[in-house]
């Protein structure tokens, strides 16, 4: 078991708040998870995250994964608005993960004009290509298993129009793409590299960029993130427009404004 003290994270609004679908809760309390092969029950004890099956080895793995070196309250703390002072309180303890990129890029194709719910099932039925895990839980499948598993397969997860850029998605990684060279690149060139895999645009890549490349100055504007920035912040314009102008205000905390606004919209619903 790894433990990391004075942690904090809570793990209910940090997996559970629109950035990854995978993870589990567990009737026995805590949440399974399975990321790059590594399975684990998660748990915070006493401000302490606990990580049941990690091994010593994987510390820097999973203290990178949830972030737990970066001090969230001094990153924060020039551009603590009176909204975003409520959606910190409101969601205190949530974490910007550092995701896996091919899992990341898979689901946030799966996400276009969907639902964190169907989401998560879709996820979940394309995960049932692999073994599942001492605690029950499928690891995400690698680029070359989607393709041998076929376009069939890929077609027949409910995935809709979706299902070609998944499978497109896994052919472009196993020739060759290399999303962690995405995290050195200037975010320009990056988004541009990522919104060449069909049915990726520009809120798709940025999420990826967010999620899994090390962007943290990105800020995804979907129609939640729309209704914020104009109705609370009275930002204009298109959201490519709207997105600028949240990255100009909140700076280096941009991507942790975003999903802590989103998650703080998504739980009060004020629109």
């Amino acid at each position: 078991m790894l433990i990391f003290p004075d942690c904090d994270i809570d793990l209910d609004t940090t997996l559970f708040c629109g950035q990854t679908f995978r993870w589990k809760r567990l009737e026995t309390g805590g949440f399974a998870g399975n990321v790059a092969g590594r399975a684990v029950r998660a748990e915070t004890r006493a401000g302490a995250l606990c990580l049941f099956g990690a091994e010593e080895a994987d510390a820097p793995f999973w203290r990178a994964y949830f972030d737990l070196s970066t001090d969230y309250e001094a990153l924060l703390a020039p551009v603590l608005d009176e909204r975003l002072r409520c959606a910190r309180a409101a969601c205190q303890g949530l974490r910007l993960l550092n995701q896996p990129f091919f899992e990341t890029l898979c689901s946030f194709i799966l996400s276009a004009n969907n639902n964190m719910r169907r989401i998560t099932a879709i996820v979940e039925r394309l995960c049932a290509l692999t073994e599942p895990d001492e605690n029950g839980l499928h690891p995400f499948p690698t680029s070359q298993e989607i393709l041998c598993a076929g376009r069939a397969f890929v077609d027949g997860i409910g995935a809709g129009y979706r299902a070609p850029y998944l499978f497109a998605a896994a052919e472009r990684v196993q020739a060759g793409f290399d999303g962690e060279a995405l995290r050195a690149l200037p975010y320009e060139e990056a988004a541009r590299a990522l919104r060449a895999f069909p049915g990726v645009g520009e809120k798709v890549a940025d999420c990826v960029l967010l999620f899994a490349c090390g962007k943290r100055d990105v800020f995804p504007v979907d129609t939640w993130m729309e209704k914020a920035l104009t109705q609370w912040y009275g930002f204009t314009g298109t959201r490519s427009r709207l997105k600028a102008q949240a990255v100009a205000h909140f700076g280096p905390a941009a991507g942790l404004a975003q999903q802590l606004l989103f998650a703080y919209a998504v739980r009060e619903k004020p629109f």
